[in-house]
């Protein structure tokens, strides 16, 4: 079991769940979003999140810095070090032409 940075150690899943959602809603969205991306939770348990990214944060240019350098430290304030994070990214789909 892994432990907040704060030292507490983490709750069951679904207090993790909504921690994460909450850092996710107030603060990784807004800086996303205003670069033309947006993240999702998709999974939480006690050793394990997954967050999926879509737009420049997938695959624009410093996609890979926004990953590492804003979205995984952001989480790993909330859950620690022993907790792993996944960074999933959508491939963008074009529209079919008729």
């Amino acid at each position: 079991m892994g432990t907040f940075a704060f030292g507490g150690s983490i709750p069951h899943a679904p207090r993790v769940r909504e921690t994460v959602q909450r850092v996710i809603d107030d603060v990784l969205k807004p800086l996303l979003e205003s670069d033309a991306s947006s993240i999702e939770l998709l999974t939480v348990t006690e050793d394990e999140i997954v967050v999926r990214v879509t737009g420049r944060a997938a695959f624009g240019v410093g996609a890979e810095y926004v990953r590492t350098g804003v979205i995984e430290p952001a989480l790993r304030k909330v859950v620690g070090d022993e907790c792993a994070i996944h960074i999933k990214k959508t491939i963008p789909t074009a529209k079919r032409r008729r």
